[in-house]
């Protein structure tokens, strides 16, 4: 036995065992085994976890939502509303598992969020998506068949139930709202953030027999009045503390000027941070509304994704981390592990991915970012021979005259004059190039205007240099 193996009497052994057994198979942990819309973690099979609605997202947490959990959405894009379309899958997927789901906000604004939930698309819809949108084509490949098993290239994991062009039925949500699965609380007038609290919690504790899911949209918008830093962090905070013991878990969405800068003015980094560590995970969408130019470098993407913090459950090292093929960090399947990848996400006709993000061969374009030149030419290998004492003797070439006018006449070209060539051995001495009677500075290539004569230049190859030629 290890000297570090503490030894228990026999007695005290069997009376522990005795009450673990007791308290381990609870009626709650029996009751939590069998919550509809949920699934177990694939770290920790006693943690069950809430589809979000978007497989890529569920991917990137884990396997999905922990119980007790709050998720926190970032959209710094004004033009845009990211972090909300997210978030009503979230709920949404409440509302096809059977799930209550409670909405915090002003009375309109609740009701246009829950006007705008996604739902499952008819027969008549079905179908997959364009090949320019993502689908997968159905047909078998027509060139290369050698290649039809092969997996294709995927840029996303998972799939969802919920279309994003279809939205909630009224006569759904009509009878959602008579059964008690869509419930509405108000915000107060005084003292936003502590009455909220109290106000959830009085929703929480009705009796329902499943799970809840709750939404926050906008925190700290124009409603909720003027809010400081530590209010906004003070509500989260709160919030997981009121979800940790109970089936539910929520989501919250913060506005565009609220997603990158705090209203304390504090730096964004620090604030981002903050709002990370406040939740127990911390997502920014960013769409390129702001700045159009990114758009074509990152086509066919609609934003980038940023994880600021991932949900820590039950466990010492985030699951994302482990089980995750998107972010690529761990030795999950279909992951490289190494490193983390850069996320994006696009709308689709149909559906919201997220996706990994990467430049194109040209650089993020699909085109040539260059025009070829307008001339090409090929260039060969000179060739060097060396020939021994070759002497070739030719008539200085004339220059080619310029094309005369249409006007002109041509005039008739003159003969060829004829080409000598003598044979020197190597112990004779170098012809010299033969003296003229005038001195004049330049080269004997070309007829002299002036002269009455005409001379012929010698081209001597040289045997010991072949790629010399003295004129």
């Amino acid at each position: 036995m290890p000297s570090f193996t503490r030894r228990v009497p026999a007695q005290r052994a069997a009376a522990g065992a005795a009450g673990t057994a007791a308290a381990s198979p609870t009626a709650a942990t029996a009751a939590a085994q069998n919550l509809e819309g949920t699934r177990p973690s694939p770290s920790a099979p006693g943690l069950r976890l809430l589809p979000t609605g978007i497989g890529s997202l569920d991917d990137l947490l884990g396997g999905g939502l922990p119980l007790g959990n709050v998720l926190t959405l970032l959209s710094p894009d004004p033009h845009t509303a990211w972090a909300r379309l997210v978030a009503r899958h979230v709920a949404a997927q409440g509302a096809v598992s059977r799930q209550r789901i409670i909405v915090l906000a002003e009375r309109g604004d609740a009701r246009a969020f829950v006007d705008g939930l996604p739902w499952v698309e008819g027969r008549d819809d079905a179908g997959s998506e364009s090949e320019t949108e993502g689908g997968a084509d159905d047909g078998r490949t027509r060139i290369a068949w050698r290649y039809d098993r092969m997996a294709k290239f995927q840029t996303t994991v998972g799939s969802s139930n919920l279309a994003a062009n279809t939205t909630i039925p009224a006569d759904v949500r009509a009878h959602l709202e008579s059964k008690g699965q869509i419930v509405y609380v108000d915000l107060p007038a005084a003292d936003t953030v502590s009455a909220s609290i109290v106000a959830l919690a009085a929703a929480l504790d009705t009796p329902f027999d499943g799970v809840t899911r709750v939404a926050v949209p906008d925190l700290g918008g124009i409603e909720w009045g003027r809010l400081s830093s530590t209010d906004i962090t003070r509500f989260l905070v709160s919030l997981r503390a009121l979800l940790r013991p109970r089936a539910a878990s929520a989501v919250v969405t913060l506005p565009p000027r609220l997603s990158q800068n705090s209203p304390d003015n504090t730096s964004p980094s620090e604030w981002v941070t903050s709002l990370a560590w406040s939740s127990d995970a911390c997502i920014t969408l960013a769409g390129f509304g702001t700045d159009p130019t990114l758009a074509p470098v990152f086509a066919p993407a609609h934003g980038l994704l940023t994880l600021h913090s991932f949900p820590t459950t039950h466990h010492l090292l985030a699951p994302t981390t482990r089980h995750s093929t998107l972010l690529g960090v761990g030795g999950g399947a279909g992951s490289g592990g190494a490193g983390e990848n850069n996320l994006g996400f696009r709308l689709k006709r149909k559906r919201f991915v997220i996706e990994t993000v990467h430049l194109g061969i040209e650089g993020g374009s699909s085109e040539r970012r260059t025009e070829p030149p307008a001339v090409s030419g090929v260039v060969r290998p000179e060739r060097t021979q060396a020939k021994v004492g070759v002497e070739v003797e030719t008539d200085a070439a004339e220059p080619t005259p310029a094309p005369p006018p249409s006007s002109a006449l041509p005039e008739p070209a003159a003969k060829p004059k004829k080409v000598r060539a003598k044979v020197r051995f190597g112990d004779e001495p170098e012809a010299a190039p033969q003296p003229h009677g005038h001195a004049h500075g330049h080269a004997h290539g070309h007829s002299h205007a002036g002269h009455g004569h005409s001379h012929s230049a010698r081209v001597e190859i040289r045997h010991d240099r072949p790629d010399l030629y003295e004129f």
